[in-house]
């Protein structure tokens, strides 16, 4: 079983470099939004046109454009334009070790407080106040020297990780964190490892919470806190998304709609049909036409990869 992700929307931080930054169009991402997920590397995220909901810690915050927020390791998050508009995102991904050394005094006295307070799940920038200014300025800067990538850039970078990292040890909580809601989360990833494993299979809400060993109405609590949907949910829009993805990565031609129901788990055509409209808005062979015109692995116009299907 894959350990740690409910969806790998990236292709996170490699060991040398271990930042990446990523131009995120949700218009032009699946069901246009980036689903629930989680990752061992820290997330900041900057609007850059519209404006987003990010749920993260079992809050919602609303990011206008020039909005950012910082979200820690390892807690569920998910992104989704606030409006009917076209939303841009760019995304920093850094691993924090990156910054300190392993059983040093700086890791102890800088770095623990913060990656280790599980209280901490996200902090809003916000440009109005003074720590929301300058953060972001930081976060300008790292963006700026990703993309031209001049000689030293990973220098800089560096160096603006380090000075954003202050300005977060400044603003971060000390309250104590949420026992229940922490157990709720732990327990939302088992389940969601799960259903990714097994979403082609003829699963009921019962072997969901079976997973995790808990009633169904326990599952569902945990799932409605944590994501503000129910299990079976998730388990319908994985289906899609793997549908979707299959049409994506092979031959249109070559899949038939039966097909692609039966491989996903669906048990005829016509519900896998209803399905794909209900959270697509289109049908599969709609769906198809489109992506026979279309790759979705261009450039944007930042120069850096689009995140993938």
């Amino acid at each position: 079983m894959e350990k740690n992700i409910l969806e790998d929307y990236f292709e996170h931080t490699s060991a040398d470099f271990p930042v990446e930054v990523y131009y995120v169009d949700l218009s032009g991402m699946f069901m246009k939004h980036v689903r629930h997920h989680w990752h061992k590397e820290m997330e900041i995220d900057l609007v850059r046109e519209g404006r987003a909901l990010v749920s993260a810690g079992g809050r919602e915050f609303e990011l206008s454009e020039g909005f950012g927020i910082w979200i820690n390791q390892d807690r569920i998050h998910s992104i989704r334009p606030a409006a009917d508009e076209k939303t841009v995102v760019l995304s920093i991904q850094f691993d924090p070790s990156y910054l300190f050394e392993k059983d040093s005094f700086l890791t102890a006295k800088y770095f623990a407080p913060l990656a280790g307070t599980e209280g901490t799940s996200a902090l809003k920038l916000d440009p109005s106040d003074g720590y929301g200014k300058q953060a972001l300025v930081y976060v300008e800067e790292i963006l700026s020297a990703n993309l031209s990538k001049d000689y030293g850039y990973e220098l800089r970078t560096k160096a603006m990780l380090c000075s954003f990292w202050l300005e977060l040890l400044k603003r971060r909580s000390d309250d104590p964190a949420d026992a229940r809601y922490l157990s709720d989360e732990g327990r939302v990833k088992e389940a969601s490892a799960y259903i990714r494993e097994h979403f082609a299979d003829a699963i009921t809400l019962d072997d969901i919470a079976a997973s995790i060993h808990v009633s169904r109405s326990e599952c569902c609590r945990c799932f409605k806190r944590v994501t503000s949907a129910p299990p079976f949910e998730h388990l319908m829009i994985q289906r899609i998304f793997e549908s979707a993805r299959r049409m994506q990565r092979s031959d249109p031609a070559q899949l038939s709609i039966a097909g692609l129901a039966s491989a996903c788990g669906f048990n005829n055509a016509s519900y896998y049909n209803r399905i794909f409209r209900k959270y697509m808005g289109m049908t599969p062979a709609e769906y198809r036409k489109i992506i026979r015109k279309s790759h979705r692995d261009a450039l944007n116009p930042h120069g850096i990869s689009l995140a993938r299907l």
